[in-house]
């Protein structure tokens, strides 16, 4: 068993290959903030959203029934924005370069 000191048991893990290039480490990055801002305004928006979807609707079934509809459609534009961002960054990485 090999042994590892402290601070390598309790690293922080990352997501990013220790040996990117300068292009491919700034693709990662901005594919990092546009999954924050972008997942951060598209949550903004649907929030404002819904709640005036759920003042617009009067009676209370049908303002219950119309909370998993709405969660549910959040899920779907949020899954094909992440994957949607994931296409662009593997579209815009530099290919790795043979040895």
């Amino acid at each position: 068993m090999e042994r590892r000191s402290i601070a390598e048991r309790f690293a922080v893990q990352h997501s990013f290959a220790p040996d990117l290039t300068p292009a491919a480490a700034m693709v990662a990055v901005a594919g990092a903030l546009a999954r924050i801002l972008l997942g951060s305004a598209l949550f903004a928006i649907w929030g404002v959203w819904s709640a005036m979807a759920w003042n617009a609707i009067p009676n209370h079934f049908w303002r219950a029934a119309a909370v998993p509809f709405l969660f549910l459609l959040f899920l779907l534009f949020l899954a094909g924005l992440m994957t949607a961002i994931s296409a662009a960054v593997r579209a815009l990485s530099p290919e790795p370069q043979e040895k």
